[in-house]
């Protein structure tokens, strides 16, 4: 008997309704071992790795008043975008203050790591999610890796709004190269897919150098993770 891969059963964790392995699920075992012991991460996470990483990021840290004079005159100029620097931690990937935020933590020696865009991942990490909407939304989040796959990661089912984590974990498929995140608001289905197939297109270069999907008018971030052995 053939049993589904461990992308499959994160998906059919995160939507057991939508799920296409819902039958084999319920007559397999092995497999139901394997969502139990899913959902025993996935809990663990939650309960200790994640809120520990959120006090850490979110703990005030101390700036000179010398520094923040200097960066006074280009506060009217552009806003910042947040990186992995010296100094302040990567709690949030994309511009601060945009209206959709979208942070993708992994696991790393019992805690969790928060992931500056186009940052390396073993290529069967576990992540979990974390989106931020200023306003409320319809979100729906998926991927797009280099050979042009795209997967749906989560869709809400009503608006949504505020800092709230993305149910379960997410664990990589396993094949090396650039695969990257989107979080979208309130995108019209025919425009959004049209996007998709035009990044999908170009495959990996696509991946890597699109970090939006057009030029259509809804709420996108995304996040890039290269995929190693």
């Amino acid at each position: 008997m053939s049993h589904p891969s461990d992308l499959k059963l994160e998906r059919h964790l995160l939507d057991p309704g939508q799920s296409q392995i819902g039958d084999h699920v319920s007559g397999c075992e092995l497999c139901q071992g394997r969502l139990l012991a899913m959902r025993q991460q996935g809990e663990d996470f939650r309960r200790f790795v994640y809120p520990a990483t959120l006090d850490e990021v979110s703990r005030p840290r101390w700036r000179p008043r010398q520094a923040l004079w200097l960066l006074a005159p280009a506060a009217g100029l552009a806003t910042v975008l947040l990186v992995t620097r010296p100094g302040p931690p990567a709690d949030y990937v994309g511009t601060k203050g945009q209206p959709l935020e979208l942070t993708v933590y992994v696991a790393r020696d019992s805690s969790a790591h928060a992931l500056a865009d186009g940052e390396s991942v073993p290529a069967s990490a576990s992540l979990r999610m974390r989106v931020h909407a200023a306003s409320p939304c319809k979100l729906a989040v998926f991927s797009l890796d280099g050979n042009g796959e795209s997967s749906n990661l989560y869709a809400s089912p009503d608006r949504v709004s505020g800092a709230f984590e993305l149910p379960g974990t997410v664990r990589l498929d396993g094949k090396v190269g650039p695969e990257r995140i989107f979080a979208v608001c309130e995108a019209p289905k025919g425009p959004l897919e049209e996007a998709i197939r035009r990044v999908a297109g170009d495959r990996e270069e696509g991946v890597r150098h699109n970090a939006t999907l057009s030029d259509v008018e809804f709420r996108q971030t995304s996040v890039l993770i290269e995929k190693t052995p």
